[in-house]
């Protein structure tokens, strides 16, 4: 309860007591205070401003300017737009409901091209935003990454996200790989340690240290288990998992490190699995006769991915900045998914990268407010 409601009601008996006796107000004390929480009724506020001119003894006739966001003849205000791009952007409701939506609480009826234009004109006035979302995972000790598919203009393009404990970036490009990851601007100069799902493109960046997502390969090892009936996949799993849980309870502990005997035991266990397992699924050696490459079962992929990228496996035992997955690049991915569920795509490419600017900044502030005043963009907390 607040201890200044807008509203006071008081609920007061009136009339004559069954005795005969007339109630009287002077003799009245509160006994239980009861608040209830609504809306106000929704309704535009119209400011009209007009122009005075003054004029001089010597002739000129003098006026000031109207504020920049102020068309003529009428125009809509900051806070509309705010409301309309944020339903777009922010909450993923669909340009014509949210035109219906304004129209039912207010009476105002954009189209949905007018929106589509606040769309637009929130996105480019929040470029330094923007940027600095970027600079914020690019100057990280760990960032997040992952890609994911998504319609625009009727084509596939890839959606990027780099992400970091303050910020998240996302950018578009119809390039999956190394392209798109020179244009989005933070791998090339990323000195941090790099996690991610083990697309070959992040590789190429030797300048930052890596470590792969385990989330996808207990997925991984949980399939292998279900379709080859071995006991491999379970036991790395057990391993991985013993690992996870022994580095929480030691961070709930305070301790800074994990016993070097027991390290040493964990990881002597997952090279012998690995070990078990690539003597079930051996790398095929290549066909001489066949210039392709030999094709190798997943198991096998799998197990040398294991072996080979130890080091970027267990990253998360002994350097405990390090996540065990990839989990917060992936939360980033939802939301455009849901995004897509609504729209089915980006019209044009324009649009796609709005959406990625809005959303990076989106996911800092919660949302973004249009100054009255100077029309440019003011984030709130």
């Amino acid at each position: 309860m607040v201890e200044t409601p807008d509203v006071v009601m008081d609920v007061r008996p009136s009339g004559v007591c069954v005795c005969g006796r007339e109630l009287g107000e002077q003799d009245a004390a509160l006994k239980e205070r009861r608040q209830q929480i609504d809306l106000p009724q929704p309704q535009v506020v119209v400011t009209e401003y007009r122009q005075w001119s003054v004029p001089c003894a010597c002739g000129r006739e003098h006026c000031e300017a109207f504020p920049s966001d102020v068309t003529p003849d009428v125009s809509d205000g900051a806070r509309l737009k705010d409301y309309a791009v944020a339903l777009v952007e922010g909450h993923f409701v669909s340009l014509e409901r949210v035109t219906e939506i304004l129209a039912d609480q207010y009476g105002v009826s954009p189209s949905d091209g007018t929106v589509q234009a606040w769309v637009k004109q929130a996105s480019e006035r929040l470029a330094d935003e923007y940027e600095a979302t970027r600079t914020a995972v690019l100057e990280a000790e760990v960032g997040h990454f992952d890609e994911s598919g998504m319609r625009v203009a009727g084509a596939l393009h890839w959606l990027h996200v780099g992400a970091c404990e303050r910020a998240v970036h996302y950018s578009i490009h119809p390039k999956r790989g190394q392209e798109a990851m020179e244009a989005a601007g933070i791998l090339p100069s990323f000195k941090g340690c790099a996690v991610h799902d083990h697309w070959k493109s992040y590789w190429h960046y030797s300048e930052a240290t890596h470590a792969l997502c385990n989330a996808h390969h207990l997925r991984e090892l949980l399939y292998m288990a279900e379709s080859t009936g071995h006991w491999w996949p379970v036991a790395l799993r057990q391993v991985l998992l013993e690992g996870l849980e022994t580095v929480k309870q030691a961070q709930a502990q305070k301790r800074t490190a994990l016993n070097s005997a027991f390290v040493a035991g964990l990881l002597a266990r997952y090279d012998e699995q690995v070990a078990n397992g690539l003597a079930v699924f051996p790398v095929r050696p290549p066909d001489p006769d066949d210039k392709r490459r030999t094709k190798q079962h997943p198991a096998t992929n799998l197990l040398v991915r294991l072996r080979d990228y130890k080091t970027e496996v267990w990253h998360f035992l002994t350097d405990w900045r390090m996540p065990f997955d990839n989990n917060r690049a992936e939360r980033n991915v939802r939301p455009v998914k849901v995004k897509l569920k609504v729209s089915g795509g980006f019209r044009s490419e324009a649009g796609a990268k709005a959406f990625c600017i809005l959303r990076s900044v989106w996911e800092i502030t919660g949302r973004f407010v249009l100054a009255l005043q100077s029309m440019s963009l003011v984030l709130l907390c």
